[in-house]
């Protein structure tokens, strides 16, 4: 390869033809975009492309948008809806159906237990502590639907448990604890607080409120990082 006097610089005639298929995109090498190029980008559709290579692309991207489909998170059967079943030594066979008696479907037997499996399903899936099956606002949750004709119900939301009802529990409890703070002015109210940690370690101070009437919870306070004689001292004004 020869250079162009001094400067390094390929000849003109190298450089020109360098830039040749550059100037096959735009219309008469001026540098326009042609018509039929994809808007303020400057690239054509290359001609060489048959339709039945636009076929065969689209076929392509069709087979990777099911595939892609396919590989998401897939709805794993209840064991009441399982068709498969696995024997002692380990092998899976198909289910057979089993055949449900009139007295069964009368009690309802197969909804029964499909519901319950729907609701150890909430517990693995969601993480929930066992312990929450003795709340008994989850016992009468369930027992309370089970006894009313809610056709068409829905439970809350994520939306509407953090932001609605949680709003109006709160409104509720304020609600139940006027009468005690009514009865601070004429038998007075003392103010007592105690320090503690929480499961990470961040130390963290209550304060409560105790009158004849009884002991009222009014705030919890984050004292990480502060020296607890003056910062509790401030807190108490």
């Amino acid at each position: 390869m020869t250079m162009d006097n001094a400067t390094g610089d390929p000849p003109t005639r190298l450089r020109q033809s360098t830039l040749a298929p550059v100037g096959d995109l735009v219309q008469g090498g001026t540098g326009d975009p042609p018509s039929s190029s994809i808007k303020n980008q400057g690239i054509a559709i290359c001609k060489k492309v048959t339709q039945d290579d636009k076929i065969e692309m689209q076929r392509v991207d069709d087979e990777f948008e099911a595939r892609k489909n396919d590989s998401g998170p897939r709805e794993v059967p209840l064991p009441c809806e399982s068709t498969w079943t696995t024997s002692d030594d380990g092998l899976a066979s198909k289910k057979r159906k089993p055949t449900t008696s009139p007295i069964a479907r009368a009690f309802g037997v197969e909804a029964r237990d499909q519901l319950s499996q729907e609701i150890a399903r909430m517990f693995y899936t969601g993480g929930l502590p066992f312990n929450l099956a003795r709340n008994p606002h989850y016992i009468r949750s369930y027992t309370f639907a089970a006894t009313h004709n809610l056709a068409g119900f829905k439970p809350p939301n994520y939306e509407q448990l953090r932001t609605t009802y949680l709003v109006n529990e709160l409104n509720n409890v304020e609600r139940q604890l006027l009468p005690l703070k009514a009865t601070w002015k004429e038998k007075g109210v003392k103010i007592v607080c105690d320090g503690w940690s929480d499961p990470t370690r961040k130390p963290l101070i209550n304060f409560m409120a105790t009158s004849g009437c009884g002991p009222m919870f009014l705030k919890v306070v984050n004292c990480f990082g502060e020296v607890k004689k003056y910062f509790i001292a401030n807190l108490m004004k």
